[in-house]
């Protein structure tokens, strides 16, 4: 009898500690999805607007007008190119034009008097049209002089002095606009059971300790299937103290989600 109780009594605990063991394992694989749930998420602060303003074709600046951190409006100058030698080429288009014209009205003034063909009107024509194509490119090279702000806000960056020679392809300045900041990050794809536009999220900037609150505006359409995350992006709708574009914080998920 001893023998049978001792048998059953190592079953019992045989069991016990299969159920345990199971137990065990369960919850070590619902915690790697709770903690990625929870975990804090990291955010960037980016502008309303930016741009980079960068030249088109060579030149040499002449003209700074704005410094850093300056405030400028939609349709201001922050920067030109030398275009002497551009301009006077157009000024040259334009005489030749004149010129043009001029031959095409006394070709049609002799045509009238039947002492020109209707062959040499049309050429006479077809040299005006040419002149004034030449116009036209020369006005969009020397446009291209000017760099033009193409919204209201400030500068974020100068690329370049007066003097200096500038290559195509070349950043010359840097704008951010006015508007409010927005804040850009990738929250677990498990988000997506609430995660709605509309939503209000808590969070804090690391700079300055500031608290923000951050409503969603955009949801990605598409899961990253390595990481498991989906890209949103937030509006600042307040905040403690100043955040700037460039800063960063880190955001959880609302209680209870």
């Amino acid at each position: 009898m001893s023998r049978l109780l001792a048998r059953r009594v190592v079953r019992c605990l045989g069991t016990g500690l299969v159920a345990m063991s199971l137990g065990a394992l369960a919850l070590a694989q619902s915690a790697p999805s709770s903690a990625a749930t929870s975990a804090p998420v990291r955010f960037l602060v980016i502008a309303s607007q930016e741009s980079i303003l960068s030249a088109s074709t060579a030149g040499r600046v002449s003209r700074v007008p704005v410094g850093l951190g300056d405030n400028v409006r939609a349709g201001q100058v922050v920067a030109s190119f030398d275009c002497a030698e551009m301009q006077a080429r157009r000024d040259a288009a334009r005489a030749e034009h004149e010129a043009a014209r001029v031959q095409y009205e006394a070709k049609l003034k002799l045509q009238g008097l039947q002492s020109a063909a209707e062959v040499e009107v049309e050429l006479a024509a077809a040299n005006v049209n040419k002149a004034q194509s030449q116009i036209r490119i020369f006005d969009a090279q020397v446009a291209q002089c000017a760099f033009v702000a193409p919204f209201t806000g400030k500068v974020a960056r100068v690329h370049v002095k007066v003097g200096q020679g500038v290559n195509p392809g070349a950043p010359v300045i840097e704008l951010v606009g006015n508007g409010a900041p927005r804040a850009r990050m990738n929250v677990p794809s498990q988000w997506l059971a609430w995660l709605k536009t509309g939503e209000t999220l808590q969070g804090k900037v690391d700079e300055t300790g500031a608290e923000v609150a951050l409503k969603v505006i955009r949801i990605s359409g598409r899961v990253d299937a390595v990481s498991q995350s989906v890209e949103i992006e937030t509006e600042l709708v307040s905040a403690r103290g100043q955040v700037l574009p460039g800063m960063s914080g880190q955001v959880r998920a609302p209680a209870g989600r």
